[in-house]
């Protein structure tokens, strides 16, 4: 199985993956096919905003050899720092996982049944009204599918770059073990300006599962790349069906390829937008201006 690569032939992958992609030039996409990309990466909920990390971000990898764990700290860094997202490992609160098993169905078990909320937040906010119940079904499906690589997040909400805090004043739900609210959660404060919003939604924590049973083939540095675009943009989880991005010609058909993989001009433009746009916009409005944005970057 060619995932369990030695550290120098680790390295020098890496260092071929990156003249590769110093390399790449812009394709020429056409704007269907730049618009049809951003649509399928950047989809948020009706009346939400787009969520993405707005703090410093601790990964922890767990279950990989010791010399792909440096390395890939390493290269998640760097893809971090392109964007302006400071990246620090071994924090003691980690708010990134990245969890390798060979036994993938098992470990989502053991997650959802230790808490089956975990990912969804204590947010009040009513656009987080799901917070307190299971995982919405369509949620579920998507991480009982037999993907190689899966993912999902805490998404909360931000106020000026402060969490907000809002008493839950009524019954707790049975999770919190019922009675009137004593505690504080965090909640949206409900305030506007003429600019829009002065709130917004990042994300808080996210768990990113690898199952390497399943990546026969597959080089690590097209697993990192692949990890990297997902943890960057918290997608949706599920088959993509343009090959324009990593996240379209990595996974065909619920299966990893061979080969090496790359994160895209298209992709590397989309990014830099989601991190340089207002995060206080509606998301619908973001993702036309971002597929803008990136049309205009790609065809100057």
């Amino acid at each position: 199985m060619r995932v369990w690569l030695s550290a120098a032939a680790l390295f020098c992958a890496i260092s071929f993956g990156a003249q590769a992609q110093d390399r790449l030039v812009v394709k020429g996409y056409t704007s269907d096919q730049t618009n049809h990309a951003v649509e399928e990466i950047v989809q948020p909920r009706a009346d939400r905003q787009i969520a993405r990390w707005n703090q410093m971000v601790c990964p922890q990898f767990v279950g990989f050899p010791e010399d792909v764990e440096k390395q890939f700290e390493a290269h998640l860094e760097d893809r971090f720092a392109r964007y302006g997202i400071p990246v620090k490992a071994h924090c003691p609160i980690p708010q990134l996982f990245i969890l390798a098993t060979t036994h993938e169905d098992d470990l989502i078990n053991h997650i959802l049944e230790r808490d089956p909320y975990l990912m969804q937040g204590i947010d009040v906010s009513a656009a987080f009204a799901d917070n307190f119940r299971l995982p919405p079904s369509d949620v579920r499906h998507a991480i009982w599918q037999d993907y190689p690589v899966r993912w999902f997040s805490d998404v909360g909400i931000e106020y000026n770059g402060q969490t907000g805090t809002h008493l839950l004043n009524g019954n707790l739900p049975p999770r919190f073990g019922g009675g009137r609210a004593t505690a504080l959660y965090i909640g949206e404060i409900p305030m506007t300006s003429f600019l829009g919003s002065i709130r917004h939604e990042d994300i808080k924590y996210m768990a990113i599962t690898v199952d390497l049973s399943k990546m026969e083939g597959v080089s690590w540095p097209s697993l990192f790349e692949y990890v990297s675009m997902i943890a960057l943009t918290n997608p949706q989880l599920k088959d993509y069906d343009t090959s324009e991005t990593i996240l379209g010609s990595f996974v065909k058909h619920s299966k990893p390829q061979s080969g090496e993989f790359a994160m895209t001009d298209l992709d590397d433009a989309v990014v830099r937008e989601f991190y340089t746009d207002d995060r206080a916009e509606d998301g619908r409005s973001e993702t036309r201006k971002i597929a803008s944005d990136v049309t205009a970057s790609l065809h100057p």
